[in-house]
């Protein structure tokens, strides 16, 4: 079996939230069955984990991690809009 080494670069942007701006840094990666997820760290938060959520049909925070807080779904969703984005570019 191969490895293969997928070049993965962080992303920063900013998203508003409640009149104030997130700071959201991701980072790509594949899974074994290269399904994509993304390290989402906010305002330098421990790092959530994201991909595709079925039942929510959109991308979305899978895995809190280490992560004390739950985030807001605005958030979530605004973060996965933004992810989502820039995978179709």
């Amino acid at each position: 079996m191969k490895n293969r080494k997928v070049k993965t670069s962080t992303q920063t942007f900013d998203i508003v939230f409640e009149g104030q701006p997130v700071i959201v840094k991701a980072t790509m990666f594949e899974t074994h069955n290269t399904e994509a997820r993304y390290r989402v760290s906010i305002n330098g938060s421990p790092v959530y984990i994201f991909g595709w959520d079925s039942n929510k049909n959109r991308l979305a925070a899978i895995d809190s991690g280490n992560a004390v807080m739950a985030m807001p779904p605005l958030v979530e969703a605004a973060i996965g809009q933004e992810l989502y984005n820039k995978m179709a570019a």
